[in-house]
């Protein structure tokens, strides 16, 4: 009995003081270890770029990320977003992002048939996926449009029956809620609270919240900190079930210039300063190489910003394993 409850005292303090090294891709080339966490968005396995007609599937770019994922041994968040224009209310609705194409920021027109897209999905990779985020960034018109009562009560509803599904295919699996924009320019926590109105309308059906966190150019990890603040204040307003966050996409100076190497550590010590003060251990990083097009920190293979993040990790496993060896 004793050593029963060392073991579980032992992951309780892991679990305290361990956090993520997590980060979202563009493509399969150049990975490095070190990432523990990663996010499955923009990189050519989107909902519609999956799920080509009624029961007809492609699978074949989502295997071969889910399989390189899990060769370097990362847990995996899927976003179930972007709706195929064949199953779209409004296939040509204006405002799509372009590189996911018409009907993409519409909701289904057929909740049964994107169910079985849930079912399918968590199905095959039951296991292998641990959470499935429900939409990427329903505050812009890219990724939902209009932004009104009507459509987020269908995101709601489609929330509840991916819930159910995928929870039945995949119990260990954890749904993770439409990401909240804090930033002014998005609408702020104003907006995304016409969504939490929604879902909390229809029973949650969610484990847990997460946001983006993009300052604007110029703005350091202080205004991070206060972006993650007013997101979490907000949620913990609705009296939620799950008072979890976790950020799943960040950086600094988006679509700026790129963070000088002397600059860029002092933004990722900065922001993982300002999310340990909160407790929230799981941050994600958007994204791997991606520089070239969006500016900000330059995150690969040996640049300081990875180097700083890579750092935030060892050190986080370091102090697991001492938590747990003074506990033995």
């Amino acid at each position: 009995m004793f050593y029963v409850f060392l073991i579980v005292l032992i992951c309780i303090l892991v679990e305290e003081v361990s956090a993520s090294v997590g980060m979202g891709y563009n493509s399969l080339a150049g990975w490095d270890v070190g990432v523990t966490n990663g996010r499955i968005w923009d990189m050519g396995a989107a909902w519609n770029q999956i799920h080509m007609g009624v029961d007809t599937y492609n699978w074949d770019n989502l295997d071969a990320i889910v399989g390189q994922m899990q060769s370097l041994g990362m847990s995996i968040t899927y976003v179930i977003s972007a709706c195929p224009q064949w199953l779209a209310k409004y296939p040509n609705n204006p405002y799509p992002a372009p590189w996911l194409g018409p009907g993409s920021n519409s909701m289904p027109s057929d909740m049964d048939e994107a169910n079985k897209f849930f079912w399918n999905l968590s199905t095959r990779y039951a296991g292998r996926i641990q959470a499935y985020e429900i939409w990427n960034e329903p505050q812009l018109s890219d990724f939902l449009y209009p932004y009104n009562d009507v459509e987020l009560g269908d995101l709601a509803t489609m929330t509840k029956r991916a819930y159910s599904t995928i929870k039945t295919c995949d119990g260990g699996a954890r749904i993770v809620a439409a990401s909240l924009l804090p930033r002014a320019s998005s609408g702020g926590m104003s907006k995304a609270s016409k969504y939490l109105d929604a879902i909390r309308a229809n029973g949650w059906n969610v484990d847990l919240f997460n946001c983006h966190i993009y300052p604007n150019i110029g703005e350091g990890p202080d205004v991070w900190g206060s972006m993650l603040s007013d997101c979490r204040g907000t949620i913990a307003s609705y009296g939620a079930p799950s008072g979890e966050v976790w950020v799943t996409e960040t950086n600094f100076d988006l679509l700026g210039s790129t963070i000088s190497e002397e600059a860029a550590p002092g933004y990722v010590d900065g922001a993982y300063a300002q999310a340990g003060a909160q407790g929230v251990t799981e941050v994600y990083w958007y994204g791997w190489d991606t520089t070239a097009s969006l500016g900000g920190l330059d995150i690969r293979s040996g640049t300081s910003a990875w180097a700083a993040i890579k750092n935030h990790g060892a050190q986080m496993q370091a102090k697991a394993s001492v938590n747990a060896t003074s506990v033995i």
